[in-house]
């Protein structure tokens, strides 16, 4: 279950006290919906847009624990994730990273883990490790990148575009018909399966 996931590996990623709310039950809910039309090849039926207030533990929830969930569920899953900053989407997969990496995780999900050869945090992959086999087979992927960047060769089962602009920049017309443009002609060229990957957009309203 995602919220008890976020729950139990809070500590692992962060040192404030988790505040928890209604709305982070709300969103783990319709995550939880999303990831598993993905997991079954079903069409989708929306693409996720969420509007929600800075400082309400969006960037967690959504952008660092929500796919390394999915790779304890689906292994295979593909994530491309954005921001409006390069340096933002790299911290937050640095996040994720961690998280795979902990002491905690490695306890319950000993068979996943970041795989050697292909660690950055722009590009890191996952491996998985079963018993009786010889070698690890390869997993998922999370390669992050900033809004307006380069994707070329990469595609994802799941889109994520958290703050796709500054927030000191949104009343720019340029700045704004840049992101629209990315995510119409570039991000959505991204995807395994057009009618089943979803994006998942999440952004205070501006």
């Amino acid at each position: 279950d995602l919220t008890e996931f976020i729950k139990y590996f809070w500590d692992s990623i962060s040192s404030d006290n988790l505040q928890w709310n209604w709305h982070i039950d709300y969103l783990c809910e319709n995550l939880s919906k999303v990831a598993g039309q993905v997991a079954e090849g079903r069409q989708k039926e929306y693409d996720l847009i969420v509007n929600i207030p800075p400082g309400t533990t969006k960037s967690i929830t959504m952008s660092v624990m929500f796919p390394v969930w999915c790779w304890t569920n689906w292994p295979w899953m593909r994530f491309i994730a954005s921001s409006y900053s390069g340096a933002l989407a790299l911290e937050q997969a640095e996040l994720s990273r961690e998280l795979v990496r902990s002491d905690k995780f490695k306890m319950l999900y000993p068979e996943i883990r970041v795989k050697r050869d292909k660690d950055t945090k722009s590009n890191f992959k996952i491996e998985i490790k079963k018993k009786g086999r010889v070698a690890p087979y390869i997993g998922g992927n999370r390669y992050s990148t900033s809004v307006g960047g380069t994707l070329t060769g990469f595609h994802g089962h799941i889109l994520i575009v958290d703050d796709p602009l500054d927030p000191n920049r949104a009343v720019s017309e340029t700045e704004l018909d840049s992101a629209n443009r990315w995510i119409d002609q570039t991000l959505s060229t991204r995807k395994i399966d057009k009618g089943v990957t979803p994006t998942i957009l999440i952004m205070q309203r501006l």
